[in-house]
């Protein structure tokens, strides 16, 4: 039943996945996978190392998706060996119910390429590592080595990692059998080997001014008072994305004072240890400022072996269980099912019209190809141009999939906000270059009045094209051609 599960869920995903168009995030690491580096503007490597292996797939938004799709998976699979060990063998087919069934972990984790998907495959192999090592420490140079592995694999995630390190960190000293095993020298070794093994974070950030960590402190370091209520509001939002009945569960399992023997296992505490400081710094800061649904997905990831062993020890004979597993599994995929749907065909166009839907702002690769091809003058300035640039930095990706080979070496982004492209390379600073300007029209600003500084030269309009969906006008692209001469764009963040 428990392989059933999982290749249905991948089934799930592997839909989801074809019918849905390409996040804003997702056309912006196109570009991880075509400049692989040490590390990343936003993010450390491991997100464009998946990009990477999906664009040797293939060129489409799929085959960009499928390493999300196979380490989702994967990582199921090794969580679930986890709870079966901590909590036995109907936990251990819960869990995998349960992260086959929250649509803000299987999406974030499983369907879309984004830093979230390597990063719940480094956790599901720590937390698999310490189903195996009670004693939370290592004790030999082999636990060392695979220890400082693993945190490493997570530290080359997402900075999520510093979070769920530190508070392992924590528990590791907060009980007393772990307390006695620092006497040795295999913690320190897990330390070295931790940080020798995640260098690349540590040398890219030393070569580029530790812009990485500056911009990411920026942001959460927001000066703004803190307001209550757009916490609550946060967190409900939440419970809606992980979809009630699961949401619920998953927040109700962090609460201490549960009755049964699984909440008195060793393994709870450290759990909760390991997934309530990310719930508080979140919660906390989403009163200060915006905080993106995806950064909780990792403390959900952690509380599903406990959510899994609080429905265990209920069992299926429990009214509220069986309720809510049938609620779920009749509600939730056909939601899933039109909400794809409608992304891609706009299928609810008659209650919805597409210019009214934010979702007709993810363009698919091949209208804005077509698009592009209805403009003969656009079209031969793409062929001819050098380079393809656009103010927001999402947009060169959507172009870059829309035009595959046929498009140029090039892409970049030309704005005070150029995140990972000012340390890409940039416009050709050996001579005089040709290139084209792409954005959604803005009305009253359009891109041959903006100011765009030296090397570039006069921007000059080519008009507008339309992206459909589903033979309705969707989105408005206005496209300029523009001269560079040699020498290097302004990069913001760059001395």
């Amino acid at each position: 039943m428990v392989w059933f599960v999982l290749g249905l869920g991948f089934c799930l995903r592997l839909l989801l996945a074809a019918l849905l168009p390409p996040g804003y995030d997702e056309a912006y690491y196109v570009f991880y996978g075509r400049q692989i580096d040490l590390s990343y503007f936003d993010h450390p490597v491991a997100v464009g190392i998946w990009s990477w292996a999906g664009q040797r797939i293939g060129g489409n938004t799929l085959a960009l998706r499928l390493p999300s799709l196979l380490s989702y998976t994967a990582a199921l699979v090794l969580l679930a060996d986890a709870t079966k060990r901590w909590y036995g063998k109907s936990a251990h087919f819960w869990l995998v119910l349960l992260g086959s069934s929250c649509p803000l972990l299987f999406l974030c984790g499983g369907v879309f390429l984004l830093p979230d998907s390597p990063l719940l495959l480094g956790l599901a192999l720590l937390l698999w590592w310490l189903s195996r090592h009670p004693q939370l420490t290592p004790t030999t140079v082999r636990e060392a080595l695979e220890l400082g592995a693993i945190a490493a694999a997570i530290t080359l995630s997402k900075y999520h990692a510093f979070i769920v390190l530190g508070s392992l960190l924590l528990a590791s000293f907060s009980d007393q059998r772990s307390r006695q095993h620092w006497r040795q020298p295999w913690p320190y070794l897990s330390l070295l080997i931790w940080a020798a093994l995640a260098a690349p974070l540590w040398l890219w950030n030393s070569q580029n001014d530790w812009i990485s960590f500056a911009f990411q402190s920026s942001r959460t370091g927001a000066s703004n008072s803190f307001v209550l209520g757009h916490s609550v509001l946060f967190l409900l939002t939440q419970l809606g994305l992980l979809f009630p009945t699961a949401g619920i569960t998953l927040l109700s399992a962090l609460w201490p004072r549960h009755r049964g023997d699984w909440n008195d296992k060793p393994a709870t505490p450290l759990l909760r240890m390991l997934a309530i400081p990310q719930l508080l710094v979140f919660a906390f800061l989403a009163g200060r400022m915006q905080v993106m649904a995806s950064w909780l997905v990792p403390a959900w990831w952690v509380a599903l072996p406990m959510a899994s062993a609080w429905i265990a020890s209920k069992g299926w004979a429990s009214r509220r269980v069986r309720g809510g597993a049938l609620f779920t599994g009749c509600t939730l995929p056909p939601l899933l099912l039109v909400a794809g749907l409608q992304m891609r065909w706009g299928i609810l166009q008659r209650w919805l019209p597409t210019r009214e839907d934010p979702s007709a702002q993810l363009m698919q690769p091949a209208e804005v190809r077509k698009a592009l091809h209805s403009n003969p003058e656009v079209w031969a300035a793409v062929q001819a141009a050098d380079v393809i640039a656009s103010h927001r930095y999402e947009i060169p990706g959507f172009l870059a999939l829309a035009l595959g080979k046929e498009g140029p070496g090039r892409f970049t982004t030309l704005s005070n906000d150029p995140r990972g492209f000012a340390y890409w390379p940039s416009l050709n600073p050996s001579g005089p270059s040709q290139g084209v300007l792409i954005a959604p029209a803005e009305v009253g600003s359009p891109l041959s009045k903006r100011e765009f500084p030296a090397p570039i030269g006069a921007v000059k309009s080519l008009g507008t094209i339309t992206v459909q969906r589903a033979g309705q006008d969707a989105l408005e692209l206005e496209v300029a051609s523009f001269e560079a001469g040699p020498g290097d764009y302004p990069w913001p963040y760059r001395r």
